[in-house]
């Protein structure tokens, strides 16, 4: 089976009413018109830019994920844009970093695009004066901004520090709607704070109503181990990002975000793989190393190292120089699984700093129906029945955004250890209610790091009273493969992985087939990436007990050079 199809587009819904009332004009009226003179200090952003992608906005080439503008555009405000989720992150100028990685030369770049935008959207626009965009923007502007507040067209600057003041004010009066937005409102509470620090106009109650939300956020939406509660690895270092970069304007932040911040960034590091970057569980991607290099390098506070995140739900194992990542936990809470990917028992690997198994990711920035397509359990490495969900998709809240992600319940999650490696496992119910079946993962780590085992069980519960199927019920474990790994069959049940760094991995099985089939990676710097996957298949006893074949499948993957 190839990698997860895109889903059936769904109807557009009208906006919400909070949207109809935001675009009246009394409401824009609010905003008012004091201005500051200038801006007084810059926010120091610990992200790292996309230098390549910097000097392609330079020619006029603009991408958002997968998406993109034809042809060169100077000024990517006018044309016609393929969807309005492009629309949309253009409008977040989360690409501006990328731009100022360039360096100096871009300065004009920087404020001739700063300034269209505010010729055409400073006053308002029903899209790009959304709150949570509109929080990503003045964030961008008040890190990355400068050439335009500072050298731009010196007739724009005044309607320049208007819009931006107008856009903080719509922050404050926003607030209620940007605590529904998670990871929204620690950008908001770092954007009013960067203000405040740069001497806005009620410069005092911009800061403190900024730490308001920053402290309210550290206090509901981490677990405490410092995972975020949307259990993404990369809204985890998101949100560390702007804490910290929050923090670095404040005189003496409040000892909550002091005390989160160090274990929101021993997290990042648990949840890192040997080339510095993330593993791509429950949406997200990579991310970049250089940024996450940067931002632990400006939190102060203990160094931990843990290899279980009881409250995350991960796994970790360092041996040699393998790291493995498996996720033990189901659906995040039901506010924060909108993004929420049916992944239960899936993991990655990497070698040295190479990734060989991974999953296929969902980039921030990848347009709705790719990050819904992301979120199938057929887009993990893990076992798959029937073609079927580890977890259902409930309806989205209020009848807007997208479905939301429901169990599966993980039990009899185990860590153990002895001379010769670390075994972990763990059992979800995600496929009982349908199948009658439970799933079981053993995965065993070698102390070298060069031999991992793995066994996937299917079994039928001793008091189950559902639904059994009469015929046997097909499975698949699929273990889709970084773009850069290479695959092929060397022997009967075996195929050889090599990766551009000359490693060589062996993949042996029981499994009654194997195949090697397309796949995509939608967690990379560049989306989306071709990729490969190794697909062991067989059909499971609906009434198997799981110790032996049909409903036990055996697998290695066992390094050679």
């Amino acid at each position: 089976m190839s990698a997860p199809a895109s889903p059936t587009r769904r109807p557009q819904r009208p906006p919400p009413v909070h949207e109809h009332w935001r675009s009246n004009p009394f409401h824009r009226m609010r905003l008012g018109d004091e201005t500051p003179d200038r801006v007084e200090s810059w926010g120091a952003d610990p992200r790292v830019g996309d230098a390549e992608r910097g000097r392609e906005i330079g020619k006029g080439i603009w991408r958002i994920a997968a998406e993109r503008l034809n042809g060169e555009h100077a000024m990517p405000w006018l044309p016609k844009h393929p969807s309005r989720h492009f629309t949309a992150r253009l409008h977040s100028f989360s690409w501006l970093i990328d731009l100022a990685a360039v360096g100096p030369s871009a300065n004009r770049r920087i404020a001739e695009l700063i300034d269209a935008w505010v010729r055409e959207h400073g006053e308002w626009d029903d899209i790009a004066w959304d709150p949570e965009l509109t929080a990503e923007r003045l964030y961008a502007w008040l890190c990355w901004g400068r050439p335009a507040f500072e050298h731009g067209d010196p007739e724009q600057r005044a309607a320049l520090l208007r819009s931006a003041a107008r856009q903080v004010r719509l922050l404050l009066v926003a607030q209620e709607e940007l605590r529904e937005r998670h990871l929204g409102s620690i950008k908001a509470g770092a954007a009013l704070i960067l203000a405040g620090a740069a001497g806005f106009p009620e410069a005092e109650r911009l800061a403190q109503e900024g730490e308001e939300l920053l402290i309210e956020a550290c206090a509901k939406q981490f677990f405490p181990d410092g995972g975020h509660l949307s259990r993404a690895p990369e809204a985890t270092v998101e949100a560390l990002y702007d804490l910290v970069a929050a923090c670095s304007a404040l005189a003496d932040p409040a000892p909550i975000i002091k005390e989160t911040l160090p274990k929101i960034a021993n997290m990042v590091r648990m949840l890192r793989l040997g080339d510095g970057g993330l593993g791509c569980f429950q949406g997200g991607s990579e991310g970049s190393a250089a940024a996450i290099d940067s931002v632990l390098a400006r939190v102060v506070g203990d160094v931990r190292a843990f290899q279980f995140a009881q409250h995350t739900g991960y796994h970790r194992i360092e041996a040699g120089t393998t790291r493995v990542l498996l996720d033990v936990a189901g659906a995040p809470p039901l506010a924060y699984s909108e993004r929420g990917h049916a992944g239960a028992l899936s993991f990655e690997l990497s070698s040295e700093s190479e990734r060989l198994t991974v999953n296929i990711g969902a980039a921030r920035e990848l347009e709705p129906t790719g990050r819904f397509a992301a979120r199938t359990t057929n887009g993990h490495s893990t076992l798959t029945l029937g073609d079927a969900l580890s977890a259902t998709f409930d309806s989205p809240r209020r009848g807007n955004g997208p479905p939301r992600l429901v169990g599966p319940t993980l039990d009899d999650v185990r860590r153990s250890s002895d001379e010769s490696g670390v075994t972990l496992q763990g059992r979800h119910d995600g496929y009982r209610e349908k199948f009658g079946l439970l799933h079981r993962r053993y995965v065993f780590v070698d102390t070298e790091g060069k031999n991992l085992r793995g066994i996937d069980e299917l079994i039928r519960p001793t008091r189950h009273k559902g639904p059994t199927p009469k015929n046997p019920v097909p499975y698949a474990a699929r273990f889709h493969l970084h773009p850069d790994v290479r695959a092929r069959w060397i022997e009967h049940q075996v195929a050889l992985l090599e990766t551009p760094g000359g490693q060589k991995w062996r993949l042996r099985t029981d499994a009654p087939d194997i195949a090697i089939e397309p796949s995509i990676y939608w967690g990379g710097k560049t989306v989306p990436r071709d990729a490969l996957q190794i697909v062991l298949s067989g059909e499971a006893d609906p009434m198997g007990h799981g110790l032996a074949p049909p409903n036990r499948l055996r697998w290695a993957l066992t390094r050679h050079a």
